[in-house]
């Protein structure tokens, strides 16, 4: 049941305007950063008071990065689709984002060049997740803070995420995940501990499932604007947190 499928990286270099218009699988991923962002945005404000050097890995259309374009950040996105960052660059409100085409197995930066670095819906995107930490942690200057967001590997996270988007949310294409690249919490930590960063918070981010666009979704397989994830305590599916450097 759990083959170790190729993930599909490639079909995010074709969605164009859908990366802020979609309303199929797209739209879930821009319904999370609406939940994550001023999550993420408030940890660093409580722990920076001063402009901070953020780095966005696998920043894709730029949900993140253009939002906080907003605040007095030095911002950096980086990805390894052209297309992408095309997107992302189109759609940054104040033109002050850096984006850069680039590896995040092998970032193209100094060590400790960053006071926070992001790393969401990423993870799960790459084989060697380990080296993707180290080269993130390696750019982050020491009590940095690295954010993360990605999914538990266990048969409801298979069930949910997996194959409930294929059953019922439209156009979404095969292997946009792959069970064998989830990511359980503790591996996730350990990994973190091993690099020298101390976990500061974990929770889960999942669906608002009682809610009018979630059977919506159900139904019709389209993402409305209303739909919402929330912050919870169960880590079952996904999971969002940070940690500091130290």
């Amino acid at each position: 049941m759990f083959q170790k499928e190729a993930i599909n990286n490639d079909l995010y270099r074709d969605l164009g305007e859908k990366w802020y218009y979609g309303n199929d699988y797209i739209g879930l991923l821009r319904s999370e950063s609406k939940t994550r962002n001023p999550w993420i945005l408030n940890q660093i404000q409580n722990q920076f008071q001063k402009s901070v050097e953020l780095l966005d890995i696998g920043c894709g259309g730029g949900l993140l990065t253009n939002d906080f374009a907003k605040q007095n950040f030095n911002i950096t996105g980086v990805d390894i689709h052209d297309e992408v960052l095309q997107i992302a660059k189109n759609y940054d409100p104040n033109k002050k984002v850096k984006y850069i085409k680039a590896n995040a197995l092998s970032l193209p930066f100094e060590n400790e060049s960053f006071d926070v670095v992001c790393a969401l819906d990423f993870l799960e995107h790459v084989d060697n997740f380990h080296l993707a930490l180290s080269e993130g942690v390696r750019v982050l200057k020491k009590n940095g803070l690295f954010f993360f967001h990605t999914f538990n590997r266990n048969i409801l996270s298979w069930i949910f995420v997996i194959k409930g988007m294929e059953w019922f949310v439209k156009r979404t294409p095969k292997n946009l995940h792959v069970f064998h690249l989830f990511i359980k919490p503790e591996e996730l930590i350990n990994c973190f501990s091993d690099l020298g960063c101390q976990k500061i918070e974990l929770h889960g981010l999942n669906p608002k499932i009682f809610s009018r666009s979630f059977f919506k979704l159900i139904r019709y397989g389209v993402v409305d604007k209303d739909f919402k994830f929330e912050i919870s305590s169960s880590l079952k599916m996904g999971y969002i947190g940070y940690v500091k450097k130290l």
